[in-house]
């Protein structure tokens, strides 16, 4: 490879990535920060649970298949 090109490869690689930080500077795309976790009412705790509940009962019978066929 040519030192030049590399050169000339290498000062417009700068210049995009001078112009994405001073997009990022002047906050042009920026999305805020979330904080904290997202709290879930009281339906969406009981659904999860009711779904936790249906998982580990089928484990549970799924390995009491696997086992009595061992």
């Amino acid at each position: 490879m040519d030192i030049n090109k590399a050169i000339l490869e290498l000062r417009a690689e700068k210049k995009r990535l001078d112009r994405a930080i001073s997009a990022l500077e002047q906050g042009e795309g920026a999305a805020e920060p979330r904080t904290g976790r997202r709290s879930w009412n009281a339906d969406a705790r009981r659904a999860a649970a009711e779904r936790m509940k249906k998982y580990w009962e089928q484990r549970k019978q799924q390995q009491a298949a696997s086992q009595t066929t061992t």
